[in-house]
């Protein structure tokens, strides 16, 4: 099956479905050769809160360059349908890893969680403590860890994705105070508590 032609991006097999968009796997052409791409293109909408939300996460993710968390190409308009490009991370989630390791040999090993554990603290503690270019900080809170938005690549180095729900002071869209986003099974205990707030 011919590939679909979006923009400068040749677009293949789905990778992902969220509430608001889709990840597929995309391919450019540039001077250096193919690259690999993870094209993230928001659903056709006409609610404009969705499209905000949709360029907060653009806007943000220009922000952060760590190797824990996925480089970011490119975004815009193409078609009438807005996109993020960014680096495709071939790999598995920590979804697949924990499903895989129930079926074969129960628990995920401890020295493979810690590790994993170390390189997400590495990720988080980056984004949350990122300034923009003024210096001021971004003050980034991703509201959505989960095993899904959690890859592996081959050679082992985690990959936190999808900062589709993140809090920052960059964001145009206003939270909602008294809403907890993200799934509840991995919300801080603090936000169900009503310790901190959640928007």
């Amino acid at each position: 099956m011919a590939p679909e032609q979006y923009g400068p991006y040749r677009v293949y097999e789905q990778l992902g479905e969220g509430g608001m968009a889709t990840v597929h796997r995309a391919e450019q052409d540039t001077p250096a050769g193919i690259k690999q791409i993870a094209l993230k293109r928001l659903t056709p909408t006409l609610d404009k809160k969705n499209v905000g939300l949709f360029l907060d996460e653009a806007r943000l993710l220009r922000y952060l360059h760590h190797p824990n968390i996925p480089e970011t190409y490119d975004s815009g308009r193409v078609f009438g349908t807005y996109f993020i490009a960014m680096e495709y991370i071939e790999g598995w989630t920590v979804k697949s890893l924990i499903d895989h390791c129930s079926a074969t040999v129960g628990p995920v090993p401890v020295p493979i969680v810690l590790n994993l554990a170390g390189q997400l603290c590495d990720a988080l503690d980056y984004a949350h403590k990122r300034c923009d270019e003024h210096g001021k900080p971004l003050r980034i809170i991703h509201r959505d860890v989960t095993p899904s938005n959690l890859i592996i690549d081959r050679t082992g180095v985690l990959k936190l994705v999808d900062f589709g729900l993140a809090k920052a002071t960059v964001a145009t869209e206003p939270s909602t105070a008294g809403i907890i986003k993200g799934k509840l099974g991995y919300v801080d205990p603090e936000y169900t508590r009503g310790s901190i707030c959640s928007s």
